[in-house]
């Protein structure tokens, strides 16, 4: 569908209840933060230092996870063992890997692009290196692939559209981080349509399928990047993460995934959709992949507005063996426990209870304005993606889908100031935030998605039950991104779907200080050593 002038137009009178109620909204909170539009408000970047996590301690852990016994499934602090004794080549990693990326991909269409020339030459000057007794860098031989929105120096990138957006005249900063420490670049991956939509379906460019049941959706935007990580074809991907995108598709795919504080992974070269809000972020099948691979990318890059200079950078895997015991894990109020499937609700008790046996003390905390913060939140996107693609409203634009086109529409009639009033909010909610909900605790655990996974025919057309499972997707995720806070995304369990056929991976998010992903990562790896969900694997 092409947005047409008249269109747009007639936007403006369908939205203004809900300016109405953003208008409502700002003027409650800015009551409540004390913060006054006509003085130079609390930035992000201010509050964020603020409240930062302190570093945590070092204290070691005793114990080691299984792993399964075929190299292509164990995780790649394993596979670096034995790519070290020299078991395996990196071409055999990389071979193995293409191979597993088409088998993937004809199930459940997660690739643009498999690069088998370049990435198999990149794996050949790899052991070339080893064979020279060279050392190769951090992730030297990973096999990765990314989400297509990063753009890559002469290729063109599609951003899920059903057309390639065009040429990049430079690549992605994380890409070229990725290759600085010889990591392997395998794939361009499947996305929703702008990174517009949480579920994985997108009607112009084929939707992406969940590797568990592929009549199932995957979750978006990242569906490639979860989906190939959890069928084994690659060790990592890059996701991003505007409302929830890498925590929500990794929990329905049975992977782990890290939104990490705002600005801490340079969006530098990334496709933006709405820049107060977007993150970049690794998804992975464990804890301890995700600390490696945020060793990478983890830099203060002036190229991006949004990018902090942060304390603590670089010390993600240092204290991954670190005990949990004495840690405060917070209980958030009744906007993360109602409306829980039974099996979700199961879950996030089962796993408060396993972390208490490892030592954690579990706590309430305060209540929060989270509806509120999510209501700001959609405004914020909708009007920052209306004005980052603004291109698509002329006559000769390329094509988007009726859900995209709608979601752009409803960001046009959002006026500036009630826009700027809102954006302003950020920082004096996060230092509210940080002194109330999580003045006594070090994390919050909580429910990424309250439901079962829903079944790909349920977006097929938009009507009242799609457009209410795509609020719940992001109802318990997106507030976080408003407030620019660490999220670790874990599979936590399964639940049975509401046909009652299948039984799909679920999961939870811990939720921490700004700059505290370090103590995120600890404790992730903590639990995946006392469980095995993120070892279990598709039968795809």
């Amino acid at each position: 569908m092409r947005i047409e002038e008249s269109q747009v137009g007639a936007s403006a009178n369908e939205g203004d209840s809900s300016i109405m109620k953003w208008q409502g909204i700002v003027k409650s909170l800015a009551s409540e933060t004390n913060t006054h539009f006509g003085l130079v408000p609390v930035s992000m970047a201010q509050a964020l230092h603020a409240t930062a996590q302190p570093e945590s301690g070092k204290a070691l852990a005793e114990g080691q996870p299984a792993h399964a016994a075929e190299f292509e499934w164990d995780d790649w602090w394993a596979k670096r063992e034995r790519l070290a004794d020299q078991s395996i080549t990196v071409q055999e990693l990389a071979q193995a890997s293409l191979d597993r990326l088409e088998q993937v991909h004809a199930a459940t269409n997660a690739c643009i692009e498999v690069l088998h020339d370049s990435a198999m030459q990149q794996a050949r000057r790899l052991d070339a290196r080893l064979a020279s007794g060279e050392t190769l860098g951090l992730l030297g031989g990973m096999p990765l692939a990314h989400k297509d929105l990063l753009h890559w120096p002469q290729r063109e990138v599609g951003c899920g559209m059903a057309g390639p957006l065009g040429l990049a005249s430079a690549g992605a900063k994380v890409l070229q981080l990725f290759q600085d420490e010889d990591a392997l670049n395998l794939a361009r991956l499947q996305m929703t349509e702008l990174a517009f939509d949480p579920s994985g379906a997108n009607e112009m460019a084929g939707h992406c399928r969940n590797p568990w049941s592929t009549e199932y959706i995957p979750g978006g935007s990242s569906s490639g990047s979860a989906a190939v990580v959890a069928a084994g074809a690659v060790d990592g991907a890059i996701g991003s993460d505007t409302g929830g995108s890498i925590r929500i598709p990794s929990v329905l795919c049975g992977v782990t995934g890290l939104k990490p504080t705002f600005g801490l992974v340079s969006r530098t070269g990334a496709m933006s959709l709405s820049f107060s809000n977007d993150h970049l972020g690794p998804i992975a099948r464990s804890a301890r992949d995700c600390a490696l691979m945020l060793q990478a990318i983890a830099v203060h890059d002036m190229a991006d507005a949004g990018s902090v200079p942060a304390p603590y950078r670089g010390r993600y895997t240092s204290s991954l063996e670190a005990s949990v015991r004495g840690l405060r894990i917070g209980i958030p109020g009744s906007y993360f426990s109602s409306g829980l499937h039974p099996d979700v609700q199961a879950m996030v008790q089962r796993n408060l209870e396993l972390f208490r046996q490892l030592g954690a003390e579990i706590h309430e905390v305060p209540d929060f304005p989270y509806d509120d913060v999510n209501a700001l939140a959609i405004l914020v996107i909708r009007a920052e993606a209306a004005a980052m693609f603004h291109n698509l409203f002329q006559p000769n634009a390329s094509k988007v889908g009726e859900f995209t086109y709608s979601r752009l529409k409803e960001g046009v009639p959002i006026p500036a100031e009630l826009y700027l009033r809102a954006l302003a909010l950020r920082g004096p909610l996060l230092m509210r935030f940080s002194q109330t909900v999580m003045a006594n605790v070090d994390v919050l655990l909580a429910p990424v998605f309250p439901l079962a996974t829903p079944r790909i025919a349920d977006f097929d057309e938009i009507h009242d039950q799609s457009q209410f499972l795509r609020g719940e997707l992001t109802r318990l995720t997106r507030p976080l991104n408003f407030l620019g806070l660490p999220t670790l995304a874990l599979p936590g369990g399964v639940c049975e779907t509401a046909d009652a056929r299948e039984h799909l991976p679920t999961g939870f998010q811990l939720i921490g200080r700004p700059y505290s992903e370090s103590l995120l990562l600890r404790m992730g790896h903590a639990f995946q050593k006392a469980t095995d969900w993120h070892l279990r694997r598709p039968s795809l």
